[in-house]
């Protein structure tokens, strides 16, 4: 791993000039529940780029393991003691900042890796994708392709991730709910013990679960009418949206989905190694074939929150489940 930022100025640039792939990470500084770190969504994005750029490697003659560091900022964290809420446009304008100083830098092709999935923070990040894009840059943001397979998520090809828990019942239980662990349960904590292990809590199983969500209705009949007029991704997102914005009214609020305390390392390297299988292709078709960036998800979004002025969950802490393990 080279840090790009900590070699002198020529270097950095003939690094740049060398075609290699800049990693550049968007990550928060969130609450994941009382057993995951605050920076739980960098450890991750920097564990998958590490295998990302090994599987990549081969793409190009001189190809360093590149990586510009982290802007520490996200838009709608999830709420809880640490956690710094950073307004959708003040991301906006990091990305656009940090993407314009590379291009400058002479960097030829940039990786965004965040893995924190508010869609709003994934549209701050796609308007560095598209700037960098103008300007003849190759660059995405996978995380778009995974949080496209979440909302669209197959269970039944996530058995071997659950084969180590005894209990039939919560076998299937935790299964079912990976359709939506989105946040700090049995998913990301899975994969926080594989790249990460040192950052889990050793209480790690006391953890309670989540309690049960309620999506919220609003939502849940708008995904059931546009399911009706055939808008099928709409309805997904729509579904989505709607179990979020129910597990944003817990009270009090847990920070986190599902059932972690049933993850292990062994479920982490399954998810890591589904995810790095969709990155390779796609990262590896955007820069170096010349195709399109994926999108990210509910596009419509910015424009029903205004741009995250309205709606926003960010959540009193007196509301807070207690910050540590029970």
């Amino acid at each position: 791993m080279i840090h790009l930022f900590e070699k002198s100025h020529a270097e950095a640039r003939a690094l740049c000039a060398s075609g290699a792939p800049v990693y550049l990470g968007v990550n928060p500084v969130e609450f994941h529940g009382p057993h995951l770190s605050l920076h739980n969504d960098k450890l991750i994005s920097f564990g998958l780029a590490k295998e990302l750029h090994g599987r990549l490697a081969g793409r190009s003659p001189a190809c360093p393991f590149l990586v510009a560091n982290d802007i520490e900022v996200g838009v709608e964290p999830a709420s809880g003691l640490g956690s710094r809420h950073t307004r959708f446009e003040v991301v906006r304008e990091l990305v656009l900042e940090a993407s314009a100083a590379l291009a400058d830098l002479g960097a030829q092709r940039i990786v965004f890796m965040t893995f924190h999935g508010a869609p709003l923070h994934a549209m701050a990040i796609q308007a560095g994708v598209e700037y960098l894009r103008q300007r003849g840059v190759r660059a995405l943001s996978p995380l778009h392709v995974l949080l496209r397979i979440m909302i669209d998520v197959v269970v039944d090809e996530l058995v071997p991730a659950v084969q180590h828990i005894a209990d039939p019942v919560v076998r299937n239980d935790v299964l079912q709910a990976m359709q939506f662990d989105f946040h700090g349960g049995f998913f990301e904590t899975s994969l926080a013990m594989h790249f990460a292990p040192e950052s889990v809590s050793a209480e790690l199983a006391t953890v309670r679960d989540c309690p049960a969500v309620e999506p919220d209705a609003m939502l849940a009949a708008a995904a059931k009418v546009a399911e009706t007029l055939g808008q099928t991704k709409l309805a997904l997102e729509l579904r989505f949206a709607a179990f979020a914005v129910g597990w944003s009214a817990l009270r009090p609020f847990p920070g986190y989905t599902s059932r972690p305390r049933y993850a292990t390392a062994a479920a982490g390297h399954f998810f890591a190694q589904r995810i790095l299988a969709e990155y390779v292709e796609v990262v590896d078709q955007v820069l170096y074939h010349g195709a399109n960036p994926p999108p990210p998800i509910m596009r419509w979004l910015p424009a029903l929150t205004l741009n995250g002025r309205i709606g926003s969950t960010k959540i009193d802490v007196a509301t807070l489940a207690a910050g540590r393990a029970t």
